[in-house]
């Protein structure tokens, strides 16, 4: 039986779901190739763009966002699958992404009653929006805007 070349397992790879740079050589070292095959590989998946880490970033970012979560969440998302720092700080500043209303949507969603009155449950509701990875800021103006109505 012989062996797969580290492009075929690559192109095997990629046809399944997308993968960042790093989570792809990653998986090519476990599976025991060496530097040079995995370079030559992902340079081109690269060259046929079929690996590309900013539209990877993009999408994990619009999934994300989707479901009610805020930058600093995303940006501790996409660093862990292996996205650089320059890059992640790229593809948070698109001006595409609407983060306050991503945060009225995980407010919404958690709390469907509305604001709560002042004291522990309003404690608890900042704290849930925090911890999806939204600003200080941007909370306080959600809650300033809930206040009114």
């Amino acid at each position: 039986m012989t062996r797969r070349s580290a492009l075929h397992t690559t192109i095997d790879l990629l046809s399944r779901r997308s993968y960042s740079q790093q989570q792809l050589s990653q998986k090519l070292q476990q599976k025991g190739f060496d530097e040079s095959e995995i370079s030559d590989a992902l340079d081109y998946a690269r060259q046929n763009a079929w690996l590309d880490d900013e539209s990877y970033a993009q999408s994990l970012t619009r999934a994300r966002l989707a479901k009610g979560y805020g930058p600093n969440y995303i940006r501790q998302y996409l660093r862990q699958k292996g996205i650089s720092g320059e890059l992640v700080a790229k593809v948070l500043s698109d001006p595409e992404w609407d983060w306050y209303q991503a945060l009225e949507l995980s407010f919404c969603r958690k709390f469907k009653q509305g604001l709560p009155e002042r004291g522990p449950l309003q404690q608890k509701c900042r704290a849930y929006l925090f911890r999806r990875g939204f600003d200080a800021d941007l909370i306080n103006i959600l809650f300033s805007e809930q206040a009114q109505q």
